[in-house]
């Protein structure tokens, strides 16, 4: 069910709008890896402190976009598909699994603290990159299936709860 032609209601490209965001983002703290990658010796390190900066904003503006996924849109939709659709469910599963990579990445940057050598900042920046590798896919399913499949399903009372949600 793949329809690039939809024209989305207003909450519904509040979250494409974010996606484009959060994608510009994560493409620079990528970006980061791949040099991380290549270089060696102190410059490791200096990119690393980056990458952490960088990560940790991202997160932050990551977890907005979740919540208001995860408590608005995804409760309405399951409300609309059947019980035995893991749609949703998979969805879900995906937010988990992104953020807990980030998550790593996070505890274990903090946990090397400033004294990291360039061995431990290349093997903590793995988690970056599988990170971006999980919400690369996760955000062209929800664009390409989940929110067309959303402007189908919802009515325009639902809508406007959402967009409701999504201000408060």
């Amino acid at each position: 069910m793949e329809n690039t032609h939809v024209v989305f209601s207003k909450p519904l490209q509040q979250l494409m709008d974010e996606h484009v965001l959060l994608r510009k983002a994560m493409n620079h703290f990528y970006d980061l890896t791949e040099e991380i990658e290549s270089e060696s010796g102190h410059e490791v390190v200096q990119l690393f402190a980056q990458l952490h900066e960088q990560v940790s904003a991202f997160t932050i503006k990551l977890k907005a976009h979740s919540k208001r996924e995860d408590k608005g849109l995804f409760p309405m939709i399951s409300r609309r598909l059947g019980a035995g659709d893991r749609t949703i469910e998979i969805m879900e599963e995906e937010h988990e699994k992104a953020e807990g990579h980030l998550q790593d990445f996070l505890t274990e940057a903090e946990q090397a603290g400033d004294y990291i050598d360039e061995q431990s900042a290349q093997w903590i920046t793995v988690y970056a990159v599988q990170a971006y590798a999980t919400l690369t896919q996760h955000f062209a399913k929800e664009e390409k299936v989940l929110f067309p499949l959303a402007e189908k399903l919802l009515s325009i009372d639902e809508k406007m709860e959402l967009e409701h949600c999504f201000i408060v």
